[in-house]
């Protein structure tokens, strides 16, 4: 009896309730996400889905943030932009805005009816509080105006101030060092999972949906751009990490490292390479002299590692009778060359020549109405070549240039004054907690990548990639409440 109530114990310690929530949690919203994949979210899946999330995330509104940052990063565009199917419309309301609502409200009923938790309101919350006040406005306005496509107005209002309220809820909720690193644990562990995605692309000779960013050369991706924007985000929160030597296995989290950076050359998006080293300088800048050496060294074993890598992959495309893995590294050498060239050769980018030209002819837009700018739901004429058509503010692949486009002067102050409070009043505390100090790290250095990468893409207009601004922002923001500090900025 003694050794069954032993057995019983055990049981109940290893597999608690709490596990077994969240389990189940994922495991239904996951597959309520695959049967929305395959056949639609017709109006009978949409209303499971929905009742499974108001199941499991109302009563525990961190889950809710956690299975965004999942669902996001393993189903992207599946999870973030999958429309109400109907028989008669499509409804633009995304799974990904039904988590948000119920972890919001659940959120709620837990501020009102039993814990309270901690509430700040410093200067980068007003700033990005009445930047989203502003959105309102120009929302509003963009029903008045002739030439404003509403349903593309109705679209930026979410990105620019819907999506933002993450935000506030990661601050609200996030306030324990365990709830933040559950969150930051919970990206580490979907950029494994992401490994799995590399290694599809390549057995099958091109990445799973990598035909909604094709490439401006020759070429296919192995890898989607938005999986390869979450490795970035993982690789430099990993280095975080492994410079303070936190993993406990660093052998394994170095080969880990070396795979998703794999992943990221795979996905040939050059302007993440670029951002991956922008964020890493800067991280190298940020850490102390002592984890600095304890990164460089174990970055020369890896690069042995590599080369190793390179070597095997080599004489097993040469001997191998599979002929996919042999075709698919062949691709990747005269593609990845390819991009690399495309880098100097400037002139003959297509894509880079697309992108200067429509910045230039926003600018002649611009300088008409500096102030307030051209509002929402507003196209411009584009002209390469023989090539002519009408495009998009918010497709600019420069995000900066399309809030300063969209919302003048006024809206780009208020936005860059909301990073720049934010940044300055967080980084004071970082190193007053040694615990979480390489986490704050590896999060300031994603950050910056973050926004060098937004110079080329629309990834504050792209739900699935402007979400993890605000989950990012507001992570680094809660050292505030988790060191007890008052807040000064």
């Amino acid at each position: 009896m003694t050794a069954l109530t032993n057995c019983s114990k055990a049981l109940n310690k290893s597999l608690d309730f709490k596990t077994i929530y969240n389990s189940l949690a994922y495991l239904y919203i996951s597959l309520f996400i695959v049967l929305g994949l395959i056949i639609g979210f017709s109006p009978v899946i949409y209303a499971l889905f929905f009742l499974t999330a108001v199941i499991f995330i109302l009563p525990a509104h961190l889950l809710g943030i956690q299975i965004i940052v999942f669902m996001t990063m393993i189903f992207e565009r599946w999870f973030t932009l999958a429309p109400l199917i109907t028989e008669y419309a499509i409804y633009k309301i995304y799974p990904l805005d039904v988590i948000i609502l119920i972890a919001i409200s659940g959120w709620l009923i837990n501020q009102l009816f039993f814990k309270k938790n901690v509430i700040i309101f410093g200067w980068p919350e007003k700033l990005l509080g009445l930047f989203i006040i502003i959105t309102v406005i120009y929302l509003i306005r963009s029903f008045f105006e002739i030439n404003a496509d509403i349903e593309i107005a109705i679209s930026t209002f979410k990105n620019y101030a819907f999506y933002p309220l993450l935000y506030f809820l990661i601050i609200y909720s996030v306030q324990t060092t365990k709830q933040f690193k559950n969150i930051l644990h919970t990206m580490l562990l979907a950029g494994v999972m992401i490994i799995g995605f590399i290694a599809i692309g390549w057995l099958r000779g091109q990445g799973l949906w990598t035909e909604y960013t094709p490439l401006s050369t020759y070429g296919i991706r192995f890898l989607a751009g938005s999986q390869a924007f979450y490795l970035m985000i993982t690789v430099l929160l990993s280095l975080g990490l492994l410079a303070f030597e936190r993993f406990k296995n660093q052998g394994l989290a170095s080969v880990i490292i070396i795979i998703w950076l794999i992943g990221l050359a795979v996905s040939l998006m050059r302007h993440l390479w670029l951002s991956l080293f922008i964020g890493l300088i800067f991280l190298l800048t940020i850490i102390p002299a002592v984890n600095k050496k304890n990164l460089i060294k174990l970055s020369l074993k890896s690069s042995l590692i590599i080369i190793t890598l390179a070597i095997i992959a080599l004489l097993i495309a040469n001997i191998s009778p599979w002929a996919n893995f042999s075709d698919s590294l062949d691709n990747f050498y005269k593609t990845f060359s390819t991009r690399i060239t495309s880098l100097i050769s400037v002139s003959q980018d297509t894509s880079l020549n697309w992108r200067l030209n429509f910045w230039r002819t926003a600018e002649k837009s611009w300088i008409k109405n500096p102030i307030t700018g051209l509002g929402f739901g507003q196209k411009l004429p584009l002209e390469l070549g023989q090539w002519q058509t009408f495009e998009e503010i918010r497709n600019i692949h420069n995000s900066p240039l399309a809030i300063i486009i969209q919302m003048g002067l006024i809206g780009i102050s208020l936005f860059t004054l909301f990073i720049a409070t934010n940044l300055a009043s967080s980084f004071k505390l970082i190193f007053k907690n040694e615990e979480l100090a390489p986490y704050y790290l590896g999060l300031l250095a994603a950050i910056v990548a973050m926004f060098f990468a937004s110079l080329f893409q629309p990834y504050l207009e792209t739900n699935l990639t402007s979400i993890f601004f605000y989950l990012l922002l507001g992570l680094l923001r809660t050292n505030l409440i988790i060191n007890g500090q008052k807040e000064k900025i």
